[in-house]
């Protein structure tokens, strides 16, 4: 189980360069270079990794005790996500929408994964 959560996290991080370094591309051409693009999806790229993280320490910890509600892993991820989306706000040196949109990652990364080995 440890191992399996490991790899899909792995996997995640894989995943999650590519598609920041697509986008980073795709906004090179839209808009130019811009800074405030490239430190949003890095603030948001790493957001979304320490949420699977933090998502994941919850599912093992379930699997050891027998939890099925874990409010404070839950709350801790909301704080993280949270938190870059503030820190995006309030600075003017991060784009917000770059923030977000890893945080988005997780539903593109696993569903397409879903759906190309469902069949098998």
């Amino acid at each position: 189980m440890q191992e399996d959560l490991h790899q899909e996290l792995k996997f995640a991080v894989i995943c999650t360069s590519i598609l920041d370094l697509i986008l980073w591309i795709a906004s090179l051409f839209l808009a130019g270079f811009r800074m405030s693009v490239l430190s949003g999806l890095l603030l948001g790229s790493f957001g979304m990794i320490l949420n699977l993280f933090l998502l994941r320490r919850t599912i093992l910890n379930a699997v050891r005790s027998g939890k099925t509600k874990d409010w404070t892993g839950y709350l801790l991820r909301c704080l993280v996500a949270s938190v870059a989306i503030m820190i995006s706000l309030l600075s003017d040196d991060v784009n917000t929408l770059t923030v977000v949109l890893p945080f988005l990652y997780p539903k593109l990364i696993f569903g397409v994964f879903y759906l190309k080995f469902k069949n098998k």
